[in-house]
């Protein structure tokens, strides 16, 4: 019988992920048009200099340039937890397992898969496709699971040598098979400064972010509405970018808190450190690994593995 039920859950999952690709099938033939008429700028010889994007200029610059990827001293790149500071133009897989959950009388561990089509259509804005799937994994009785999804903007406020920082709006449907009822809303601001160009640091990049979540819809008595997140990250890139296998090599280690702004758990604060690492290991083709380890008592969970593949493309 729970073999069966197992089988089911796979199933429903996996119907899920075909209904994404057609998605993502028919968002690329929309945008395909959009694609050819700036094809031969998007990919910008790596020695093209890209004119500085401002706060002062932002407006005027960039919203008719096409989407290029600025290159640094220091690599600039998406991570695990903190929120990406640039546009990008990606197909993205995540998997989380989280192991040994403590706060949850309920739930023995949870399996997350997460995809997304991240599109930039010029150099100032960026819009991303997301769809997930959830298995929560009971300690006794019957296990659950469902489907999510959402979208978001980004707009590139600043990019510019030495420095890139980005805005962006989320919103998140509830996955009413896991029991969620409340829609998430967020607001983010992240940023990035390459400490080679600043403090001479040999590719090494400081990563930072801050979010606000508004979640609305009907709830329990004590359930949270609001929360923030935080992070910062330091990141070491050591080998290039056409080293076989292990291009652009980068070990990294992420700070990152989330605290409850009301609710029965009002100030309740999570705090972990995830050490990671990502590597090309094919052209426009790379993976991160990392395990987020709780700091701050009492632990919520034993640990949480993550893994991720990202297909970059033009």
């Amino acid at each position: 019988m729970k073999t069966n039920m197992t089988t089911e859950k796979l199933l429903r999952g996996v119907s899920t992920w075909k209904v994404f690709l057609i998605c993502l099938t028919i968002m690329g033939s929309c945008l395909n048009a959009a694609r050819a008429d700036d094809n031969q700028g998007a990919a910008h010889d790596r020695n093209t200099t890209l004119s500085d994007l401002t706060l002062f200029n932002l407006f005027s610059e960039g919203w008719d340039q096409p989407w290029a990827k600025r290159e640094r001293a220091a690599p600039d790149m998406a991570l695990l937890r903190v929120t990406t500071n640039f546009l990008e133009r990606e197909f993205r897989l995540d998997y989380a397992r989280t192991n040994d959950i403590r706060n949850n009388p309920k739930l023995d561990s949870t399996d997350f898969l997460n995809g997304l089509i991240a599109y930039g259509l010029n150099r100032r804005l960026m819009i991303e496709a997301i769809t997930n799937y959830q298995w929560n994994n009971a300690r006794a009785g019957t296990d659950e699971d469902g489907a999510g999804g959402g979208g978001l903007v980004r707009l590139q406020l600043i990019d510019t040598s030495t420095s890139s920082y980005a805005a962006q709006v989320k919103v998140a449907t509830p996955n009413k098979g896991i029991g969620q009822t409340q829609t998430s809303v967020s607001y983010a601001l992240a940023g990035f400064n390459d400490l080679q160009s600043l403090l001479n640091l040999n590719q090494v990049g400081l990563y930072y972010s801050f979010q606000y979540e508004s979640l609305s819809g009907p709830h329990k008595p004590g359930t949270r509405e609001d929360d923030i997140s935080y992070d910062l990250s330091l990141a070491k890139t050591w080998t290039d970018p056409n080293t076989p296998i292990f291009g652009n090599f980068t070990t990294f280690a992420e700070a990152f808190a989330t605290t409850n702004l009301n609710g029965d758990k009002e100030g309740q604060t999570v705090f972990t450190i995830t050490p990671g690492l990502r590597f090309w290991f094919a052209r426009e083709n790379s993976l991160i690994l990392g395990v987020d380890l709780p700091v701050n008592d009492p632990h919520p969970f034993g640990n949480i593995v993550r893994a991720t593949y990202i297909l970059n493309f033009q």
